[in-house]
């Protein structure tokens, strides 16, 4: 089973809304869970993998922030793959200047991709006004906490954006030319038919 974790105050509908990922065999794409006070993304990684009974036979990914907490359920579990789509092995990754303004309770995660990525898309917008904003807030300053992923990444799926002025493209990945950071929405098609090639096993 591929488990898909979505976007800062996103939720499944960041996948499910797009066709075609629901054609993805094994998947299953998931919510964030109702805040309970997490201050670091290995807390939240133990958390999902409590609640949704991930398992070392299994793959785990996500969208941006989705994709950091992936990488914290790899270290714990080791799983199959990791797959990153538009995200980070380590916070030096980040925009800085993203990191710098994040944690500003005025300053919301939605207008920063809007700035940074000069797109709109209502469906995002209808997900981050239904998202807590103390997970939100919480999130910003643990990934400024955050240590990354130094090990092999062998095992580790990048796709990424060429434009995504958020998390700079890495140089190896399936690279997607005019992306930018919503790839996961902006270009799902690309990015299906890429995952629908790979070799979990």
């Amino acid at each position: 089973m591929l488990f898909l974790l979505p976007g800062m105050g996103a939720n499944h509908k960041m996948y499910s809304e797009y066709e075609p990922w629901n054609s993805l065999e094994e998947t299953t794409f998931l919510d964030w869970p109702a805040y309970d006070g997490e201050k670091s993304l290995r807390n939240m990684a133990e958390r999902i993998v409590r609640e949704h009974g991930i398992k070392v036979e299994d793959s785990i990914g996500g969208s941006s922030l989705g994709g950091m907490v992936a990488l914290e359920i790899y270290k714990i579990l080791g799983n199959r793959k990791v797959v990153l789509i538009g995200s980070a092995v380590n916070k030096s990754e980040i925009n800085p200047l993203l990191r710098t303004l994040s944690p500003l309770a005025e300053i919301t995660p939605l207008k920063l991709i809007q700035v940074f990525t000069g797109k709109y898309d209502s469906n995002l917008s209808n997900m981050f006004t239904e998202a807590d904003s103390e997970f939100i807030k919480s999130m910003c300053f643990a990934i400024n906490d955050w240590q990354g992923y130094e090990g092999d990444q062998q095992d580790i799926i990048r796709i990424h954006g060429k434009k995504d002025m958020i998390i700079k493209c890495p140089e190896k990945c399936f690279e997607i030319a005019d992306g930018g950071h919503l790839i996961t929405m902006a270009h799902a098609g690309e990015c299906v038919k890429y995952l629908a090639n790979v070799k979990w096993v």
